[in-house]
């Protein structure tokens, strides 16, 4: 559901999970950290510097090549300041 609604650019909220589309980009927050940006055709995407395996989970059903385990990771991690930039359209 949470990648029908990114496709779809559309809105959407489930749990601690939300889809958030404006004239800014799409952005995908998990509780309060922004995991997911898709701003100008460009993806972000951030763990915030939770390692866990629910973020590794989302991280990866949104395309990104996560790991948990930093000799595995292959994703280009973006730092929270600059996603919640991102956001504000800074």
């Amino acid at each position: 559901m949470m990648m029908a609604a990114v496709n779809e650019g559309r809105n959407w909220t489930d749990a601690n999970t939300r889809v958030i589309c404006n004239e800014k980009g799409t952005f995908v927050v998990f509780y309060d950290t922004i995991i997911f940006a898709r701003v100008n055709g460009r993806e972000y995407f951030s763990d915030g510097g939770y390692k866990t395996a629910t973020t590794g989970s989302r991280l990866r059903a949104l395309g990104a090549p996560y790991s948990t385990n930093e000799k595995k990771n292959a994703c280009k991690l973006t730092t929270q300041k600059k996603m919640v930039s991102l956001y504000n359209g800074k």
